[in-house]
């Protein structure tokens, strides 16, 4: 009942002429052009790889494919369980939907099932995007392509539902010993030690060595040669077993995959109907200490201009996510400053590429965050959008502010990662100024460009800020945020626009012209959909949603 709904509500705005469609069509259409990328990137790696192995008689390509799968499984779920234990405490104790919920005639394990199934979906959206590209060109490329294609399916499914339950369940037992805030901010900091965790342990078995042919051969050769041990109760490794198998051929690798699937419904099953009813206990207390705590805090607050900065700071850091994403950033930080330090000394025309390598970096890092403090930030006014409008207080004044807050932070981090960056590299000193121009530059529009595109797309009964910015504007705004990424890193390095000019057979493009093409293009960027956002937002009728 509640997928058929939601399909049909997605189906009237997509096929409607309401401005949200427009929305929708662009994103899809961006999420169309990045899943075939992804397909004819994925497709030219595995022929690069199947051609590297012809070379290499001593490698058995069969035996390199189920650890690989194992470990990539393995990841997934362990990201996904993360990732869900922050949703979960969302979904299931602070969603606006659940006292309407609550009040239907529906068996509250079916409104359990609702929440865990958004609760799934949230978490694992950004690992299918990625996923579903790849596994359409193996199984394309696999001697039995439909076969290839149900048993890849299914182990995902099956090690996603596993994992999202293991998170629903671990939610529920959090918000059991704490409130559901401190709950939040708790599973909030708990995933951002997990993935430092595993960003630290990526880092300690030295990928860089891999850079070298000759350990890359000894690593290779060593991997073609480890003896597996058995699945026993491990899902991901049954998921990478049956999923190799498959990919090879083997009909009997649907029977894992098809038990693992199982296993996955009956999870999410249990954990729906055999702890609605500790659910619905949990919310009412919840809610009623909530009740009992609430009360309204006021104060001199000066001028107009520095409440909404104070309030938008707070309402910023007030956010449980907030530690999380901060912490995740942070250790991406200095993950890279650490492999920064530890690179060899280089040529100039080597330092010139890395330095251009690390302003995309940190325009990139500045998309991530952007994407999830900015592109969501109108939509997180929710029901408070409707007072904000009548109080006189204009969207462009407020996106204003928004914007103010949000800039500052990007401008902090991308501005210390290059210096940081230029200062160990010490290239020439066009690219330090190129690099320079084009981080603090990017650094400014960014994070416009995404508020602009939350601003003029918003969707105020998302039911958290995640789901606002896996959107189709989240989508397309990440899409133009990492193509201003991308290019920057071109304009910043001699020899990629070289390289560049050389695959276009056209005459050595420069770099003045190229940066003032990129400024011209990322300040379009920046101010177009803000201004759009605040007329969008002046005219809008909320009263009507």
């Amino acid at each position: 009942m509640y997928l058929a709904n939601g399909a049909h509500a997605v189906g009237r705005i997509v096929f409607s002429r309401r401005r949200e469609s427009i929305g929708i069509w662009i994103g899809l259409v961006s999420l169309v052009a990045f899943a075939l990328f992804e397909a004819v990137a994925v497709e030219g790696t595995r022929r690069l790889a199947m051609r590297a192995l012809t070379q290499l008689p001593e490698v058995r390509g069969e035996a390199l494919l189920e650890p690989l799968l194992r470990g990539t499984f393995t990841a997934m779920g362990f990201l996904l369980v993360l990732g869900s234990l922050t949703t979960a405490v969302s979904s299931l104790f602070l969603s606006d939907e659940l006292p309407a919920l609550f009040s239907l005639p529906v068996p509250r394990g079916r409104v359990l099932a609702k929440q865990l199934l958004t609760t799934v979906g949230a978490s694992a959206a950004p690992a299918l995007l990625i996923a579903l590209p790849v596994l359409a060109v193996a199984a394309a490329a696999a001697p039995r392509p439909l076969l290839s294609l149900t048993v890849l399916l299914s182990s995902l499914f099956g090690v996603l539902a596993l994992a999202g339950s293991l998170g629903t369940a671990g939610a529920l037992l959090l918000v059991a010993w704490i409130s559901p805030r401190r709950a939040r901010v708790l599973a909030a900091a708990l995933s951002a030690a997990g993935l430092f965790a595993a960003l630290f342990g990526f880092r300690s078995a030295r990928p860089e060595r891999m850079l070298n042919p000759i350990e890359a051969l000894e690593t290779v050769e060593r991997l073609s040669r480890v003896e597996l041990p058995s699945p026993g109760a491990n899902p991901a490794a049954w998921a990478g077993h049956a999923s190799a198998r498959a990919l090879l051929g083997d009909p009997y690798a649907l029977v894992p995959a098809a038990a693992l699937a199982l296993a996955g419904v009956l999870a999410l099953t249990l954990v729906a109907f055999l702890l609605a009813r500790k659910h619905f206990t949990l919310w009412q207390e919840t809610r009623e200490m909530d009740r009992g705590q609430g009360h309204a805090r006021g104060g001199p607050s000066g001028s107009l201009s520095t409440a909404l900065l104070r309030a938008e700071a707070s309402s910023l850091l007030r956010e449980a996510s907030t530690p999380a994403q901060t912490g995740t950033l942070l250790a991406v930080f200095v993950l890279d400053l650490l492999n920064l330090w530890l690179m060899p000394a280089a040529d100039a025309a080597a330092r010139d590429l890395v330095s251009a390598l690390q302003c995309g970096l940190s325009l990139f890092l500045v998309s991530a965050l952007a994407l999830r403090f900015a592109y969501p930030s109108v939509s997180s006014d929710g029901r408070a959008a409707l007072v904000l409008r009548t109080l006189p207080l204009s969207p462009r004044r407020h996106l204003l502010a928004r914007y103010v807050i949000r800039a500052v932070p990007s401008l902090v981090l991308s501005g210390a990662l290059m210096a940081i960056s230029l200062a160990r590299l010490a290239p020439p000193r066009a690219s330090v100024l190129l690099c320079v121009v084009l981080t603090l530059a990017g650094a400014l529009a960014i994070p416009a460009l995404q508020l602009g595109l939350g601003g003029l797309f918003p969707r105020y009964d998302a039911a958290s800020a995640v789901s606002v910015a896996l959107g189709p504007g989240g989508i397309l705004a990440l899409g133009l945020s990492t193509f201003l990424a991308l290019t920057a890193t071109v304009v910043a390095s001699e020899e990629l626009r070289g390289l560049l000019s050389s695959a276009l057979g056209a005459p050595r493009l420069e770099a003045i012209p190229m940066l003032a093409l990129w400024l011209a293009a990322s300040g379009l960027a920046a101010v177009l959909p803000l201004v759009l956002a605040a007329r969008s937002l002046e005219k809008s009728d909320l009263s009507a949603g």
